[in-house]
């Protein structure tokens, strides 16, 4: 035999020769991965190759948690059971199997073993247990001689974990030394009399897993979805309802534990869906399939091993005739149908599994050594290659392809082996729209033009460039010619000029006109086109768009502390972050400064936008870094604008956006708000309430009111508390929570909070100079005064005007205003420190404090929020009250005071005080008095405050 003739014989039937031997090796070799294969395989098929139903005669008595909490405890007294079996034998089940180990004796065991004897239906449980002695080994762990000798039948209940731990089999016999055991299913279908045949010694096959406890007679069983399982009704239901054992007349009733922790869980293939299987339920599983007739068992390893043979055979024999790989690989899909065909029909007429994982993996390994030989036969004929004008390619700046006539590749030059990353002998004989398609999406063009060439034989240059991407990932923009070689039949020479760079400063130029420098987004003049195309087509398909225009809030502290590179960097970083926020096709434009818009089209509804402006917050709350500083933080808020439902004006949309972005960020930032047409009524009113706070302080239409706050373990006056009042022409008495947040936006706010930190000085000082009681004075600063080191300047000078002693002042901010920027406010901290003033920090609890930061500011007193104290008390909040006594034992821990605001009642009170609390204040000892109704407190505090107090003198201590 000529070599030739030799390699094509090799060729043919080597791999096959090579998978039989892999075959013979999968067939006889315990491999596990095989075998986890070959479970799976089963699991899949044999419910889609079932053939009989399966009955479901089998009832389940769980001993489930509800029946541990109504009977108690478990072991339960063996009468309990019984009871159990005397209603299930009245009401004339066919059988019982007791799932439970009864080895240890009892004293009620005379009882139980009556009930059973008298039942004459009960099987009991056998199982293997650790021999004891220095061999080791495995033994009988049997029920007390009583409860055995009484029972109808003992049972094993023995099971095998798979190669992946799950449990799809047990054995109709087994035991220890010999298998004189039944299955306790099997057992029970004895005592239920249904089949005889189903108690049959067929199928037995010796399996020993021990040189101890040797099992027989494979039972594999169904696979166990849910729909097969059997019903359960709860242990202590028929103890209190007698009338459901009537319903069980005729079943066969297994008992055991289902409660978790108590019950012998069992891994099944179903529990991949859910939990893993009471034991009870998988004997009871064993009984329907045994009284169904349902059951398999697994084939020699012989049979799986010429299913492989056969099917490598037949596949040697159809690709000794194939030449084509595509016809050879649907031979192969056709033929891996065959073992697993063959195996589903084993399973349905003779409930015989033979696994198919030999004969497919042997099959696919077969295939791809044919198809890895067949390829190098190919690569072997395409090594010949026309060298002709060779020299003259490789000196051609342009990508050059040189085809036939069938439009395949001959030649190749250098430019156009790196354009597509294939040497020349790679590419030649590629189809040359083969050859493209992987690098343009013009393809079509291509092929058009190059078949165009061939049939009329004249040069012909695509007008538009070609899109190419080459193998590294750059990008080209290319010129293509196709011009003819030879006559009729000849083929013909494509030229691909690149002219990237040139098209590229066109772009460039364009690009720069209409979007920003620094981080490459649409500018305004871009956006306002596609916002009013988006409109248009909005009016036309009766859709919706949405504008949200994104503020950045805090970002002038970045560039005012870290400079604008870092300023700049933060943009370009919060520019990708929102690009990754949005839906593909959504535009994100920056507007100018801080601010961006983004537009959202082709939307039916508000829910996309909604979403987008949350992950919008997320994204943007989270930490940046910039130049190596890390750590920084930044929120935004957002305003939201519908077109053409609020306007089908561009403009308009922008402006109303920018309002609801306003709103929101007067309402506290890190939000969203949607316009509404009120915004419009509400800016003129925040417009006139600005113009009427900068007339209240120069016209001193402000006044400052005092609050007590007595000191819980002897009801002294502790302190007083500064709050300012408006007293508005034409409006009355304005509080607060009225006129701050427009104060805070407007920045008047520190003129108002300095007289206030001023005034409140003065009286203080003067009260002292009266001769009245000195307490001490504290006075709250908003947020905005606490932004930079001016509010040092105010006490300083407040104290050096008044004469107040430092120790007299205390400075109360909020704990959401001490953590906006930690490290600001430690420095602030520590500078009114530095003057002798004490630190309060009030409304504890609200903020997101880091008990690490607090730790580093010099704060001496914590403010309980009240909205935690007014949930203590008589309402009966845990959680309200596991806060409090959190803060207070907390403020002690650091060497803190501890204030409670907002105290109400008695019994509030009482709570605090039983939790040595310091401080209390509130409408239970007096609401905030102005100046000339606070002097009679100066001289002592009010009967009804010592009366408060002294009530707590009967009060008992509270429950550890």
């Amino acid at each position: 035999m000529s070599r030739s003739r030799l390699a094509e014989v090799s060729g043919r039937y080597l791999p096959w020769a090579v998978a039989a031997v892999l075959a013979c090796a999968l067939s006889l070799l315990s491999w596990l991965p095989v075998q986890r294969f070959d479970l799976l395989a089963y699991d899949t098929l044999e419910p889609l190759f079932r053939g009989k139903n399966r009955t479901q005669d089998s009832i389940v008595i769980a001993i489930d948690d509800a029946s541990l909490h109504a009977l108690g405890r478990w072991p339960w007294d063996r009468a309990v059971h019984a009871q159990l079996v005397d209603r299930l034998s009245a009401a004339g089940v066919s059988a019982i199997g007791m799932s439970i180990l009864f080895a240890e004796p009892s004293g009620s065991d005379q009882r139980l073993a009556a009930s059973i004897a008298a039942s004459g239906r009960v099987a009991l449980a056998v199982a293997p247990r650790e021999a004891g002695g220095f061999d080791g080994g495995v033994a009988d762990l049997l029920p007390t001689p009583e409860l055995g000798n009484a029972a109808a039948a003992l049972g094993h209940v023995d099971v095998e974990l798979d190669a992946d731990a799950l449990v799809r089999r047990t054995y109709r016999r087994a035991g220890s030394g010999s298998p004189h055991w039944e299955a306790l299913a099997l057992a029970a279908l004895r005592l239920a009399a249904r089949s005889q045949a189903a108690s049959g010694t067929h199928w037995m096959r010796h399996v020993a897993s021990s040189p101890q406890w040797v099992r027989e007679g494979e039972i594999l069983l169904p696979y166990p979805g849910t729909s097969t399982a059997p019903a359960r009704i709860p242990y202590h239901s028929l103890l209190d309802r007698p009338e459901l054992a009537e319903r069980l007349r005729g079943k066969a009733v297994f008992i055991g534990p289902t409660a978790y922790g108590l019950d012998a869980s069992l891994p099944t293939p179903d529990s991949r869906n859910g939990q893993p299987m009471a034991a009870v339920e998988f004997h009871a599983r064993t009984y329907d399939a045994l009284n169904s007739g349902l059951i398999y068992r697994s084939a020699d390893n012989s049979a799986a091993l010429g299913l492989g043979l056969a099917l490598l055979t037949l596949a040697a024999l159809v690709h000794a005739r194939l030449q084509s790989p595509p016809t050879a690989a649907a031979a192969v899909a056709g033929l891996a149908m065959l073992p697993v065909a063959i195996s589903g029909m084993a399973l349905n007429a003779w409930q015989l599994w033979i696994s198919p994982i030999p004969a497919l993996a042997s099959l696919l390994f077969g295939s791809l050594l044919w198809f890895g030989l067949y390829l190098q036969r190919t690569r072997g004929r395409l090594r010949h290659a026309q060298q002709d004008a060779d020299a003259t390619l490789r000196s051609i700046a342009d990508a050059v392809f040189t085809i036939d006539e069938g439009t395949r590749v001959t030649l190749t030059n250098p430019v156009a082996e790196h354009l597509t990353g294939l040497s020349r002998d790679e590419a030649q004989g590629s189809l040359i729209g083969d050859l493209v398609r992987g690098h343009t999406g013009q393809t079509p063009q291509i092929v058009e033009t190059v078949l165009a060439c061939l049939k009329n034989r004249l040069p012909i240059r695509l007008p538009e460039p070609i899109e190419w991407q080459g193998p590294d990932g750059s990008s080209y923009a290319l010129k293509l010619t196709a011009t003819p070689v030879g006559g009729a039949g000849g083929g013909a020479v494509l030229a691909f000029n690149d002219v990237t760079d040139a098209i590229a400063a066109t772009v460039r130029l364009q690009h720069e006109a209409t979007h920003d420098l620094l981080t490459g987004l649409p500018n305004r003049a871009l956006l306002l086109d596609r916002l009013r195309q988006a409109l248009a087509n909005a009016l036309r398909h009766s859709n919706m768009l949405a504008l949200l225009f994104v503020d950045l809030d805090r970002f002038k502290r970045i560039n005012d502390s870290l400079g604008h590179d870092a300023g700049d960097a933060v943009l370009r970083e919060v520019a990708a972050r929102l690009q990754a926020s949005v839906r593909r096709g959504d535009t994100i434009a920056r507007w100018g400064g801080d601010e961006f818009i983004i537009l959202m089209d082709k939307l039916e509804d508000r829910t996309a936008v909604i979403a987008v402006a949350l992950k919008v917050l997320e994204i943007l709350d989270r930490e940046f870094e910039a130049d190596g500083n890390t750590g920084l933080l930044l929120s935004c808020s957002i305003g939201i604008s519908v077109g053409p439902d609020d306007s089908p004006n561009a403009e308009t949309l922008l402006s109303m956006a920018d309002k609801a972005m306003y709103r929101g960020k007067i309402e506290g930032g890190s939000r969203y708000t949607f316009y509404s047409p009120e915004m419009n009524t509400w800016s003129r009113d925040r417009l006139d309430m600005e113009t009427a706070l900068h007339h209240g302080l120069a016209n001193e239409e402000f006044e400052l009111f005092y609050q007590p706050q007595i000191e819980i373990a002897s009801g002294r006056l502790a302190g007083l508390e500064s709050l300012i009042r408006w007293q508005r022409p034409g409006k009355g008495r304005v509080m607060p929570d009225e006129f701050i947040p427009a104060a805070e936006e407007s920045g008047i706010i520190r003129g108002i909070g300095k007289w206030a930190i001023h005034n409140a000085m003065r009286q203080t000082a003067r009260w002292s100079r009266e001769g009245l009681l000195a307490v001490p004075l504290a006075v709250n600063v908003s947020a905005r005064q606490f932004s930079d080191m001016a509010i040092v300047d105010t006490i300083r000078e407040g104290l050096s005007d008044s004469g107040l002693a430092p120790s007299m002042l205390k400075v109360e901010l909020t704990e959401s205003t001490a953590m906006r920027d930690p490290g600001c406010a430690a420095e602030l901290l520590r500078s009114i420190h530095g003057l002798g003033v004490s630190i309060a920090v009030d409304d504890f609890g609200t903020g997101y404090s880091s008990l690490s930061l607090l730790k580093r500011f010099p704060v001496s007193e914590l403010k309980i929020d009240r909205s935690f104290v007014g949930d203590v008390g008589d309402t009966g909040d845990h959680d309200a009250a596991a806060i409090v006594r959190g803060t207070i034992a907390l403020a002690h821990g650091l060497g803190m005071t501890v204030v409670a605001e907002g105290v109400e009642t008695q019994a509030q009170l009482r709570f605090l005080a039983d939790h040595r609390c310091n401080v209390a204040q509130g409408y239970l000892f007096a609401q905030p008095l102005p100046s000339d109704e606070i002097r009679n407190w100066l001289s002592g505090p009010p009967p009804h405050v010592l009366q408060a107090v002294g009530l707590l003198g009967s009060r008992k201590p509270p429950a550890a």
